[in-house]
Formats: C-alpha cells, sequence, structure tokens
C-alpha cells in the first residue's frame, strides 16, 4: 500500500521525515496551548461563578477538553496498532507511565493544601485512602470543596482502565479485515460511546442519582468525550497509513477562520438560555445538561482538528502556539490543582469589590498565585517523574515498540532514536 505522508505532529518522533522542523514545533506548541486554554477555562469558570458574572466562560469545557485531548493523545497508538502500522502497545508501559504522570504532583498539592486548610483534610484513614487514591468520587459525601475538582482525575483513571481494553478490542476486530474496512470497524465500536454516555446521564436523571453528586461524573457519563479524542487520533492515523484522505476535514481545518467560527457557534449555543448559565445549579435539567456537554465537546473536538490538522500559520494555531501559551499549556495540571484551593483559602481572607472590578481582581489573584505554585510543581515534581517514568522501561520498550521495517504500511519513522511511546503525551506535558 502506498503511504500518504502528511505533515501533522503532534510529537517530534511520529512526525514524517523531510519536515521542517519550525513547522513541528509550530504544530506541537498549538496543542500544548491547547491544555493551557483549557486551564484557563476552567479557572475562569470557578472564578466568574462566585461573582454576579456566572455567564462567562464555557460551561463544562476545561475538564471535557481535557478529555477529549487524553482520549486523542493516549489512543494513537492503539489506533496505529489497529490500522496495522505499528505494534501492539504495552499495557503495563501505559499503565506506569499514567500513574507517575498523575499522582506525583497530586499529592505533593493534597498534602500541602490539607496542611495549611483544614477544611480540605479528610475525616479518617478510610476517607484519606480513597482521597489519596483518586476513588473518593465512588463514595458519597467524600467530597470536599477545596478539592471538588478533582473528581476529573477520578474519571480521568477510569479512563486509563478502560482504554487498553477498548484498544485491544477495536484492534483485534480491525486486524481481521482489510485497513479500509478496518477504520470504519473502528471509527463505528467508538462512536458507540455517545449512546453509552447519553443512555447514562438519563439514566442518573432519571433515578434522581445526581444528588449524591458522584454519579454524574462517573466515566460513562463523560466516555463520548474520551472517543471523540480517540476518533479524532483514528483518523489522524487512517490518513498517514493512506487509508482515509479526509478531504472535507482537512479543507475545514485549512480555513483560516472557519474552525474559530465553527467553536465560537457551539459556544454560544452552550452558553444560551437554551443551555442555562453556568451556575452549578441541581435544578437544571437533563436537556440543558446534555447540550451544554454537547457543546463543551464540539467547542473541544473543533479547537484539537484545527490544531492537528490546520496550517501552523493559522490564526488559532499562532495563538495556541505563543510562549505564554505553552508555558501555560505546560503548567496546566499543576494550575488545574491548584487553582480552586487558592480560591477557597482567599474567600474568607480577602475582601473583594462588587462589579468587573472585583471579577477582574479575583481572577488576577487567583492565577498570581496558582501559575507561580504550578511552575514550581512542574519544575520540581512532574518534570522530574516524567523523566524517570520515560526510562523505567525503555530498553525493554524499545525491542518491543519498533516496527519491522520491512512492513511497506509504516507512515512514517521517528525522529529520533527514542520510540514514539516514551513521548507519546508529550504535547499534553
Amino acid at each position: 500500500m502506498r503511504c500518504v505522508v502528511a505533515s501533522t505532529a503532534v510529537t517530534w518522533e511520529d512526525a514524517p521525515r523531510g519536515v521542517d522542523e519550525s513547522i513541528k514545533s509550530a504544530q506541537i506548541a498549538s496543542l500544548t496551548g491547547l491544555r493551557g486554554f483549557a486551564a484557563l477555562m476552567v479557572v475562569l469558570i470557578h472564578v466568574s461563578v462566585l461573582t454576579e458574572y456566572s455567564w462567562l466562560g464555557i460551561p463544562d469545557y476545561g475538564p471535557v477538553s481535557l478529555f477529549v485531548l487524553s482520549g486523542f493523545l493516549l489512543y494513537r497508538p492503539w489506533a496505529r496498532w489497529a490500522l496495522g502500522t505499528a505494534v501492539r502497545p504495552s499495557v503495563r508501559t501505559f499503565a506506569f507511565r499514567r500513574v507517575a504522570r498523575i499522582f506525583p504532583a497530586y499529592l505533593v498539592v493534597l498534602f500541602l493544601v490539607t496542611l495549611v486548610h483544614p477544611p480540605a483534610r479528610p475525616d479518617g484513614i478510610a476517607h484519606w485512602l480513597r482521597t489519596v487514591s483518586l476513588t473518593w468520587i465512588y463514595h458519597r459525601g467524600d467530597w470536599r470543596a477545596s478539592m471538588q475538582h478533582t473528581w476529573s482525575l477520578g474519571t480521568e483513571l477510569s479512563w486509563y482502565v478502560v482504554l487498553p481494553i477498548i484498544g485491544l478490542l477495536v484492534g483485534v476486530l480491525a486486524r481481521r479485515r482489510s485497513p479500509r474496512a478496518a477504520f470504519w470497524s473502528s471509527a463505528t465500536i467508538l462512536a458507540c460511546a455517545l449512546p453509552i454516555s447519553f443512555t447514562w446521564r438519563w439514566w442518573v436523571d432519571t433515578e434522581d442519582l445526581g444528588r449524591l453528586f458522584t454519579y454524574s461524573y462517573w466515566l460513562p457519563g463523560y466516555l463520548f468525550c474520551f472517543a471523540g479524542g480517540a476518533l479524532v487520533a483514528h483518523a489522524v492515523e487512517a490518513n498517514r497509513a493512506g487509508v482515509a484522505s479526509l478531504p472535507r476535514l482537512r479543507r475545514t481545518a485549512s480555513d483560516p477562520w472557519a474552525v474559530l467560527v465553527l467553536a465560537l457557534a457551539f459556544a454560544l449555543l452552550g452558553t444560551s438560555a437554551l443551555g442555562v448559565p453556568n451556575d452549578f445549579s441541581e435544578a437544571i435539567g437533563l436537556e440543558a445538561h446534555l447540550l451544554r456537554a454537547s457543546c463543551a465537546t464540539l467547542v473541544a473536538l473543533t479547537l484539537l482538528v484545527g490544531a492537528v490538522l490546520g496550517p501552523p500559520r493559522s490564526p488559532l494555531n499562532r495563538a495556541l502556539g505563543t510562549r505564554a501559551m505553552t508555558a501555560l499549556g505546560r503548567w496546566s495540571y499543576g494550575i488545574y490543582l491548584w487553582h480552586l484551593p487558592v480560591i477557597a483559602i482567599l474567600a474568607p481572607e480577602v475582601s473583594f469589590p462588587a462589579g468587573p472590578v472585583g471579577l477582574v481582581w479575583r481572577l488576577t489573584l487567583t492565577l498570581a498565585i496558582a501559575v507561580p505554585l504550578s511552575a514550581a510543581t512542574y519544575a520540581w515534581v512532574e518534570r522530574p517523574t516524567i523523566a524517570w517514568s520515560r526510562g523505567f522501561f525503555q530498553p525493554r520498550d524499545r525491542e518491543k515498540t519498533e516496527p519491522s521495517t520491512a512492513s511497506a504500511s509504516t507512515a512514517a519513522q521517528p525522529t529520533s532514536p527514542e520510540p514514539t511511546a516514551h513521548r507519546s503525551d508529550r504535547a499534553a506535558e
């Protein structure tokens, strides 16, 4: 099969040979900046809801965008295997690196916050164990206001458990078929996440389980977000392998303004009266919740497609690729972890004026504290543990993950000796 070499890259290793390094850098920076934008939107939502401007921001976009990015980045090795362009990913290595990526920074923030902010402390050994393991979302009444946002980490961990199962199922079924049939059968299986998520949310609403808080945030309710990112990864890999050309998608992504207009349209729909302003009210009906989540996911998918398939000099990619946005993207996990404890700690200590001045003051003060803490956490905790986890299985994984040079379906070779699996989430860090 003749391979179609595209210029799209999200890591240094999976970029085709012959592509200018400045283009690869721009594309990687765009995806990193996308995480920074998602983190800023989370902060804006949590700050604005404390003011009379709760309508600011895109409801649900922050965590949903991070779920979409996780689905895209982590499913790519499985998509390659399903399409026959790479060997099967190592589940052991995947699990080890995911744990090393999530827990060190989380535990540091948790213990520091509980040290200085007593209301954040769990009650008893069992509660501590559930909090430390991020399984508190499965137990009623365990949440603490200052660490409530970590529900998304529990959902993310559930995705880490389910992803290899989905990847193996899709891969086994797809590899028995022709490449084109494999592409469509895999896409169909991933698309089944949408009815699963909507059925789960309907069941939670019908049985009035939302009042228990955590049921709404379990993986089934957000599976379609992860699967949406996985579908984009699947389409990108199929395009690189010459299985699917995606002319309409690439044409839309190449338009300088089409991606931004579409994302804005979905955002306006999600923040309209149909979606109900973001006031975290439990009285919001099922239809509004579904519209919010759907619009947030569509915004996230639209921006992801623009970042991955769009030209490096598009308005979107130039904005996402700035030094400020890429720095925020590198620190995004820390920003996500630190911002809500900062808000909770400041609330009883600082008096904020009303009106737009109060909103700007709250937002500025929160970021002024959370961003430096996040930068320090990245430098002293995240970055060392990421480097350590990459090297842990490196010698053995190099033998397992390097595809055979005799394979005619391999779309592109890595641009460095380090196997792609070692930096599969470089743009997410």
